[in-house]
């Protein structure tokens, strides 16, 4: 999976923007668009797979507890839970699955019948973490809506709503396109089968 810089995003905004520079100010209003913009898109889906972990190993508190972090051993912070499962999941065999609801501490699970397990596998999304004028990390998959979509703020700061509204709907599209990707790969497989993208749900 490709990654690009900030340093690239900014240029490419502020060429769309026909400009050579911004002001600090700017730098700065423009930072934060970015990162609502990257949150946007990463909440269109819940299987980007450059965020996805399936089925990977956590472990259960006494309260029937799987928290957001987890230290012992070290693995990334959870970011959504998806699924979770008593075994192994999406090998040959089928295994049990946990109903769980989600609180500010973790997920709960909710039919354990027997004895607290000690651990379940967990399928997530990782977390989305901020993008600064120093990142080398923006996802590709993000970054043509990203820089159209926060052009299209920089536009509607400065008044020109007409002009912003066009520029919504192109990184609509390209947003659009890296979603359709995802159902192309994933419509089948045993991970997607609960989910639907933004863009199969619109069509329906």
């Amino acid at each position: 999976m490709q990654i690009r810089s900030y340093t690239e995003l900014e240029n490419l905004i502020k060429a769309l923007a026909g400009i050579f520079s911004f002001t600090d100010e700017e730098k700065t209003q423009i930072e934060s668009f970015v990162n609502r913009r990257a949150f946007e898109a990463y909440n269109t889906s819940p299987v980007w797979p450059r965020y996805l972990v399936s089925s990977e190993e956590r472990a259960i508190t006494t309260a029937n507890l799987i928290p957001y972090e987890q230290t012992d051993p070290a693995k990334d912070p959870i970011g959504e839970f998806i699924r979770i499962h008593r075994k192994q999941a999406f090998l040959n065999n089928s295994t049990l699955e946990f109903d769980f609801y989600v609180d500010a501490n973790g997920a709960n699970i909710l039919n354990i019948s027997s004895a607290t397990p000690e651990k379940a596998f967990v399928t997530y999304k990782k977390r989305l973490d901020n993008f600064n004028t120093n990142s080398t990390n923006i996802p590709e998959e993000f970054f043509y809506f990203i820089a159209h979509a926060v052009y299209a703020d920089f536009l509607r700061m400065d008044g020109q709503h007409g002009k912003a509204l066009a520029e919504e709907k192109i990184a609509k599209n390209y947003l659009d396109i890296e979603l359709e990707k995802i159902d192309m790969r994933s419509n089948n497989n045993s991970i997607n089968q609960k989910f639907s993208t933004y863009v199969n749900h619109q069509s329906r």
